[in-house]
């Protein structure tokens, strides 16, 4: 299987909780507590019944919670750069719809603690990044995984997930780059679209 089918496969709790706990919060807050804080934080709100209401709420906190554009700027570099202003913004969209819909019903009126478990390791800072690894017990499994951040304007920022050797940037870059360079940028929102449509309907 090839590195884009193993990290497909990653699913339930585990891609969930991972994928949808980027977050900034106060500048005194150490890469420890940014990744603590945010998995409660978000973890309340996927514990929640599906409704329309759980749906706006979780947009909401993964648009406060991920920063996109880092995220894209390390993954698509040049091609991020010659976007215009419009196109970041469509395509952020769609990674967020993408993201979401994704795992979101995959853990509805699942509790932290009751049904699954996150034991934090201690963190490794080196300048601007940190890490932070981390084990999810679920199901019967446990996953090691690593959260990555950066830091800007003295806040600690998550960015990305390395989980089985494979980060998100990793995954975008190797999926979605070829697409740009072989078919055009139009071409990839085109399929992201379609993506989304489909998980949709």
């Amino acid at each position: 299987m090839n590195r884009h089918g193993r990290y497909a496969k990653l699913t339930g709790i585990l891609a969930a909780i991972a994928i949808m706990v980027w977050a900034s919060v106060a500048a005194a807050a150490s890469p420890d507590e940014v990744v603590k804080e945010r998995t409660h934080a978000v973890a309340t709100v996927l514990a929640m019944p599906d409704s329309p209401e759980r749906t706006e709420r979780l947009a909401d906190t993964i648009d406060a919670s991920l920063d996109f554009a880092f995220l894209a700027s390390l993954a698509l570099g040049r091609h991020w750069e010659e976007r215009s202003d419009e196109e970041r913004d469509e395509f952020m969209e769609l990674l967020r719809t993408l993201l979401q819909n994704n795992y979101e019903d995959r853990i509805t009126g699942r509790e932290i603690d009751d049904d699954y478990t996150v034991d934090f390791q201690e963190s490794r800072t080196r300048d601007d990044r940190a890490f932070v690894p981390a084990q999810i017990d679920y199901d019967e499994r446990s996953e090691s995984v690593v959260y990555r951040l950066y830091q800007s304007d003295e806040e600690w920022r998550i960015y990305d997930l390395i989980v089985d050797d494979i980060s998100l940037e990793e995954t975008y870059r190797d999926g979605y780059v070829p697409i740009i360079e072989d078919h055009g940028w139009e071409e990839l929102i085109r399929r992201m679209q379609e993506r989304v449509d489909q998980l949709e309907e």
